[in-house]
């Protein structure tokens, strides 16, 4: 299962997941700290600059010796000079990358809250969050869509909106279900049951909602997917005057019901096209967000 992003997070800090899963934390744990050099390894950080101090001195003191030694003294000098300023500005620049957090904690940082991973969910709703998943996926991924033949339903806007609200309340369900078993480990009074009773009830409503979100999306995936499979369909149609030309070539008698069978096929299609255009339409209108 594929972590969950709120629909405003950057690309590139979806893209950082797939590289850099480890920077990402769950959505119980705190939100990270902000994280340097200096923060992480102090030690480390401050025996590495006291090691390239080291080795800017010495360099340059050589250099120094060696240029005395084979140039002017107005030419040594200046080298000198410039040495030193090259050797400034790179410790300067030591300096402040040390100090500046990186790219990738800071933008974890910052989002955090605006995602959910995997391990944020119980299996019940790790389930339902790769079913809604995979149907999303076919719809963003399929040929109709990319050909904006569903742009009125506007899949790009509605579909991510759609996940990310579900995602939101799989994870709720998920802390307050591992919460009743926490409760309803001890034992059970007339008291406990009269509080649990009604939640567990609520929650099922919960899960039950969601499962019907859940299969409107299966439903709008799987209209998507046959108006797919007609678009491929009409796709061949496109080879049926090659196959016409073969049998006029190696069919001399000229069969022509092969020929209206092409015909009749492509008229057939048409229609078949636009009835899964129409059908895979009304289902992700049924997914709409509100005005």
């Amino acid at each position: 299962m594929e972590p969950v992003f709120a629909p405003g997070v950057p690309v590139g800090v979806r893209r950082l997941y797939e590289h850099r899963p480890e920077l990402f934390v769950a959505q119980d744990a705190p939100r990270p700290k902000r994280q340097t050099s200096w923060s992480v390894a102090p030690g480390n950080t401050f025996g590495t600059l006291l090691v390239w101090i080291a080795v800017c001195v010495g360099g340059w003191i050589l250099a120094l010796i060696i240029m005395a030694a084979t140039l002017p003294t107005a030419v040594a000098a200046w080298g000198a000079v410039a040495l030193a300023g090259v050797a400034a500005l790179a410790t300067g620049g030591i300096l402040v990358k040390s100090a500046v957090e990186d790219r990738g904690h800071k933008s974890v940082r910052i989002q955090h809250g605006k995602y959910l991973l995997p391990e944020d969910f119980d299996d019940p709703a790790a389930r339902l969050l790769r079913r809604a998943q995979r149907a999303v996926k076919t719809v963003l991924e399929a040929t109709v869509t990319r050909r904006g033949l569903l742009d009125d339903v506007q899949n790009e806007l509605v579909l991510p909106e759609q996940l990310w609200d579900i995602a939101q309340v799989l994870r709720e369900q998920t802390v307050l279900r591992a919460r009743q078993q926490d409760i309803a480990r001890g034992m059970a009074t007339a008291e406990l049951d009269a509080v649990l009773g009604p939640q567990r009830r609520a929650l099922a409503l919960s899960v039950d909602a969601i499962k019907h979100k859940v299969d409107l999306l299966d439903r709008y995936a799987d209209r998507v997917r046959s108006a797919d499979a007609a678009l491929r369909a009409e796709a061949a149609l496109d080879d049926g005057d090659r196959y016409i030309e073969l049998l006029a070539r190696t069919e001399p008698v000229g069969d022509t019901s092969v020929v209206q069978g092409f015909t009749d096929e492509a008229s057939a299609l048409k229609d078949t096209l636009t009835r899964s255009i129409n059908a895979a339409r009304d289902a992700g209108r049924t997914l709409a967000l509100p005005e």
